[in-house]
Protein backbone atom coordinates (compact mmCIF):
# COMPACT_ATOMS: atom_id res chain seq x y z
CA UNK A 1 0.00 0.00 0.00
CA UNK A 2 2.55 2.55 0.74
CA UNK A 3 4.37 1.84 -2.59
CA UNK A 4 1.29 3.11 -4.42
CA UNK A 5 0.74 6.01 -1.94
CA UNK A 6 4.00 6.82 -2.30
CA UNK A 7 3.84 7.11 -6.18
CA UNK A 8 0.16 8.88 -5.68
CA UNK A 9 1.93 11.61 -3.45
CA UNK A 10 4.81 12.32 -5.52
CA UNK A 11 2.73 12.08 -9.27
CA UNK A 12 -0.03 14.74 -6.92
CA UNK A 13 2.85 17.34 -6.16
CA UNK A 14 4.43 16.94 -9.53
CA UNK A 15 1.76 18.02 -11.12
CA UNK A 16 0.82 20.40 -8.77
CA UNK A 17 4.72 21.88 -9.32
CA UNK A 18 3.36 21.50 -13.28
CA UNK A 19 0.02 23.28 -13.57
CA UNK A 20 1.00 26.08 -10.71
CA UNK A 21 2.70 28.56 -12.85
CA UNK A 22 6.31 27.33 -12.88
CA UNK A 23 6.40 25.18 -15.90
CA UNK A 24 4.95 28.28 -18.34
CA UNK A 25 8.02 30.28 -16.27
CA UNK A 26 6.22 32.08 -14.01
CA UNK A 27 8.37 32.74 -11.18
CA UNK A 28 6.85 35.22 -9.50
CA UNK A 29 6.85 35.73 -5.30
CA UNK A 30 3.49 34.79 -5.38
CA UNK A 31 3.72 31.20 -7.26
CA UNK A 32 6.49 30.74 -5.31
CA UNK A 33 4.45 31.38 -1.97
CA UNK A 34 1.60 29.43 -3.30
CA UNK A 35 3.70 25.83 -4.38
CA UNK A 36 5.91 26.16 -1.10
CA UNK A 37 2.59 26.02 1.11
CA UNK A 38 1.34 23.57 -1.06
CA UNK A 39 4.33 21.34 -1.09
CA UNK A 40 4.59 21.44 3.22
CA UNK A 41 1.24 20.54 3.81
CA UNK A 42 1.63 17.20 1.45
CA UNK A 43 4.38 16.53 3.28
CA UNK A 44 3.10 16.76 6.45
CA UNK A 45 0.07 14.55 5.58
CA UNK A 46 2.38 12.29 3.93
CA UNK A 47 4.28 11.63 7.05
CA UNK A 48 1.10 11.52 9.13
CA UNK A 49 -0.54 8.88 6.40
CA UNK A 50 2.66 7.10 6.22
CA UNK A 51 3.48 6.72 10.69
CA UNK A 52 -0.37 6.34 10.66
CA UNK A 53 -0.12 3.33 8.53
CA UNK A 54 2.88 1.51 10.05
CA UNK A 55 1.17 1.59 13.79
CA UNK A 56 -1.89 -0.56 11.93
CA UNK A 57 0.65 -2.27 10.42
CA UNK A 58 2.20 -3.14 13.77
CA UNK A 59 -1.57 -4.02 15.37
CA UNK A 60 -1.98 -6.26 12.43
CA UNK A 61 1.37 -8.23 13.11
CA UNK A 62 0.33 -7.99 16.61
CA UNK A 63 -2.94 -10.12 16.19
CA UNK A 64 -0.95 -12.34 13.77
CA UNK A 65 1.24 -13.85 16.70
CA UNK A 66 -1.15 -14.15 18.92
CA UNK A 67 -3.20 -15.86 17.15
CA UNK A 68 0.08 -17.85 16.20
CA UNK A 69 0.24 -20.99 18.49
CA UNK A 70 4.35 -20.35 18.46
CA UNK A 71 4.77 -16.76 18.21
CA UNK A 72 1.52 -16.14 20.48
CA UNK A 73 5.12 -16.97 23.52
CA UNK A 74 6.46 -13.68 22.47
CA UNK A 75 3.90 -11.43 23.68
CA UNK A 76 2.58 -10.82 26.66
CA UNK A 77 1.45 -12.24 28.85
CA UNK A 78 4.09 -14.74 28.06
CA UNK A 79 6.98 -11.63 28.21
CA UNK A 80 6.82 -7.88 28.04
CA UNK A 81 6.04 -5.56 25.89
CA UNK A 82 10.14 -5.22 25.10
CA UNK A 83 10.58 -7.18 22.42
CA UNK A 84 7.05 -7.03 20.20
CA UNK A 85 7.95 -2.98 20.64
CA UNK A 86 11.85 -3.57 19.15
CA UNK A 87 10.40 -5.75 16.29
CA UNK A 88 7.25 -3.56 15.28
CA UNK A 89 9.59 -0.35 15.74
CA UNK A 90 12.72 -2.16 13.87
CA UNK A 91 10.70 -3.32 11.53
CA UNK A 92 8.17 -0.40 10.09
CA UNK A 93 9.00 2.39 11.78
CA UNK A 94 12.51 2.82 11.84
CA UNK A 95 12.75 2.69 7.96
CA UNK A 96 10.66 5.87 7.78
CA UNK A 97 11.95 7.92 10.75
CA UNK A 98 15.99 7.31 9.31
CA UNK A 99 14.46 8.93 5.52
CA UNK A 100 12.80 11.79 7.55
CA UNK A 101 15.89 12.34 9.48
CA UNK A 102 17.95 12.10 6.04
CA UNK A 103 15.09 14.68 4.76
CA UNK A 104 15.27 17.35 7.76
CA UNK A 105 19.33 17.18 7.18
CA UNK A 106 19.20 18.05 3.30
CA UNK A 107 15.70 20.65 4.08
CA UNK A 108 18.01 22.49 6.62
CA UNK A 109 21.25 21.96 4.33
CA UNK A 110 19.27 23.06 1.13
CA UNK A 111 18.18 26.46 2.93
CA UNK A 112 21.40 27.25 4.61
CA UNK A 113 23.69 27.08 1.34
CA UNK A 114 20.57 29.20 -0.43
CA UNK A 115 20.30 31.89 1.99
CA UNK A 116 24.37 32.13 2.19
CA UNK A 117 24.45 32.63 -1.65
CA UNK A 118 21.24 34.90 -2.40
CA UNK A 119 18.47 32.14 -2.78
CA UNK A 120 19.73 31.60 -6.22
CA UNK A 121 19.86 28.00 -6.17
CA UNK A 122 16.80 26.75 -5.40
CA UNK A 123 13.00 27.80 -5.01
CA UNK A 124 10.45 27.77 -1.79
CA UNK A 125 9.16 24.88 -2.57
CA UNK A 126 11.70 22.24 -3.75
CA UNK A 127 13.28 22.33 -0.24
CA UNK A 128 9.85 20.49 0.25
CA UNK A 129 10.31 18.60 -3.39
CA UNK A 130 13.57 17.21 -1.88
CA UNK A 131 12.35 15.95 1.56
CA UNK A 132 9.67 14.47 0.32
CA UNK A 133 11.20 12.24 -1.98
CA UNK A 134 13.55 11.21 0.12
CA UNK A 135 11.10 10.36 2.59
CA UNK A 136 8.69 8.64 0.91
CA UNK A 137 12.14 6.63 -0.33
CA UNK A 138 12.60 5.25 2.79
CA UNK A 139 15.34 3.07 3.99
CA UNK A 140 18.03 2.48 2.33
CA UNK A 141 15.77 3.57 -0.42
CA UNK A 142 17.07 7.21 -0.08
CA UNK A 143 20.34 6.26 -0.87
CA UNK A 144 18.84 4.99 -4.01
CA UNK A 145 17.50 8.71 -4.31
CA UNK A 146 20.32 10.84 -4.18
CA UNK A 147 22.33 8.39 -6.14
CA UNK A 148 20.34 8.89 -8.72
CA UNK A 149 19.48 12.22 -8.53
CA UNK A 150 23.17 12.68 -8.48
CA UNK A 151 23.75 11.02 -11.67
CA UNK A 152 20.94 12.28 -13.74
CA UNK A 153 22.16 15.92 -12.81
CA UNK A 154 25.42 14.57 -13.96
CA UNK A 155 24.38 13.18 -17.58
CA UNK A 156 22.32 16.49 -17.94
CA UNK A 157 25.73 18.75 -17.43
CA UNK A 158 27.79 16.64 -19.25
CA UNK A 159 25.05 16.98 -22.63
CA UNK A 160 24.54 20.66 -21.72
CA UNK A 161 28.38 21.45 -21.61
CA UNK A 162 29.84 18.86 -24.10
CA UNK A 163 27.00 18.24 -26.90
CA UNK A 164 24.85 21.45 -26.86
CA UNK A 165 28.03 23.72 -25.37
CA UNK A 166 25.63 25.18 -22.72
CA UNK A 167 27.49 25.83 -19.69
CA UNK A 168 24.67 27.79 -17.78
CA UNK A 169 23.67 26.12 -14.39
CA UNK A 170 21.02 23.37 -14.86
CA UNK A 171 18.49 23.62 -12.34
CA UNK A 172 17.52 20.85 -9.85
CA UNK A 173 13.84 21.78 -10.38
CA UNK A 174 12.30 19.34 -12.22
CA UNK A 175 14.63 15.94 -11.31
CA UNK A 176 13.29 15.85 -7.60
CA UNK A 177 9.88 14.53 -7.77
CA UNK A 178 10.57 12.20 -11.45
CA UNK A 179 13.92 11.00 -10.06
CA UNK A 180 11.82 9.99 -6.67
CA UNK A 181 9.11 8.32 -8.79
CA UNK A 182 12.01 6.68 -10.81
CA UNK A 183 13.68 5.23 -7.53
CA UNK A 184 10.31 4.14 -6.20
CA UNK A 185 9.67 2.34 -8.99
CA UNK A 186 13.72 0.61 -9.57
CA UNK A 187 13.68 -0.66 -5.50
CA UNK A 188 9.69 -2.06 -5.95
CA UNK A 189 10.47 -4.01 -9.14
CA UNK A 190 14.07 -4.89 -9.59
CA UNK A 191 16.13 -3.97 -5.99
CA UNK A 192 13.66 -5.74 -3.94
CA UNK A 193 14.03 -8.69 -5.77
CA UNK A 194 17.84 -9.15 -4.75
CA UNK A 195 19.46 -11.04 -1.93
CA UNK A 196 22.18 -7.79 -1.04
CA UNK A 197 18.88 -5.54 -0.46
CA UNK A 198 17.84 -7.25 2.45
CA UNK A 199 21.14 -6.69 4.02
CA UNK A 200 20.92 -3.00 3.64
CA UNK A 201 17.26 -2.73 5.22
CA UNK A 202 17.23 -1.88 8.92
Amino acid sequence: MLFYSSLGILLLVLGASAFGGRSFGIGSLETTSRLAELARRIFLIAVVFVFSYTVYLSFAQYRAWLENELSKFLLPSYQGWGYFLFYAGMRFFAPYLLSLAIAGIIFYGMKTVNRRYGERFFYDEEYWFAALAIFLSGHPGWLVYLTALLLVYLLIHLYSLFIIHDSDRISFYYLWLPTGIFAILFIEFYLAKLPFWKLLAI
